[in-house]
């Protein structure tokens, strides 16, 4: 029981260190509940940056303010199971949830997005039966790869992009995986007289991204988030946001 105690108020006070952040930069801000939110994604991503837009604008009309965290992988979903956090920004459909038992899906998509190879120009993709000869350099926590690491020759795990980019350009590796909007801007600002690295088409799989919400801490949260997801997306709030 004493243990018991001594995790819950771990909890509290983590989450009383977070929204003294929160307020130190927010002077204006209300008395309204925080939701915190962990993410590996960097601020700088688009997808971050949508999702951003997108959930400060849905969790205040359900009343809320919005802090997003960013951590990495394995913490940010212990933490967001534990209840030290209030849930995951956005995790793909199929995340176990027997073990992440405390974990809600938001069943409304926050995003249907494509995954493409990057990497030289004689890399051909041709679905997963295509990977077979290539050795991947992916990011750490990145699911879907992870779950289909057996179709690749081998895989290396790395921390970025830009690293990446780095085992592609030195022959350690041969493609990278990642939307096409997030490769663009890295591959963008990669300044070098190597052979340059290309979005291949066609995109190798489409993935559903879900916000995930802590139940325990929030109770019947995850339904109205879908719901008002939902509703953006009928009356275009939604695509306003996204292309703001």
């Amino acid at each position: 029981m004493a243990q018991r105690n001594g995790i819950l108020l771990d909890k509290c006070l983590f989450k009383v260190l977070i929204v003294l952040i929160f307020f130190s930069f927010n002077v204006h801000s209300t008395s309204r509940e925080i939701i915190v939110l962990g993410t590996t994604n960097a601020i700088d991503t688009p997808l971050y940056q949508k999702a951003e837009r997108i959930l400060i604008h849905a969790f205040d009309q359900l009343n809320y303010d919005l802090l997003i965290e960013v951590l990495p992988s394995k913490r940010s979903l212990k933490w967001a199971n534990s209840g030290r956090l209030d849930g995951e920004l956005f995790r793909v459909s199929d995340l176990d949830l027997m073990t992440l038992s405390n974990l809600q899906k938001v069943e409304e998509p926050l995003f249907i997005i494509d995954q493409s190879v990057i990497g030289k120009k004689n890399i051909k993709v041709d679905g997963w039966k295509s990977m077979s000869k290539y050795v991947v350099a992916y990011e750490r926590g990145t699911m879907f790869i992870e779950k289909n690491k057996d179709n690749f020759k081998s895989v290396i795990l790395v921390n970025s992009f830009n690293q990446a980019a780095s085992l592609i350009q030195s022959g350690r590796a041969d493609i990278t995986i990642t939307s096409k909007d997030t490769a663009d801007m890295f591959l963008a600002s990669i300044k070098n007289n190597k052979e340059p690295l290309i979005v291949h088409k066609p995109p190798l799989v489409e993935i559903a991204l879900h916000v995930y919400i802590n139940k325990v801490n929030y109770p019947y949260l995850a339904e109205k988030l879908s719901s008002l997801l939902a509703l953006m997306k009928r009356n275009g709030k939604f695509d306003a946001l996204i292309t703001n």
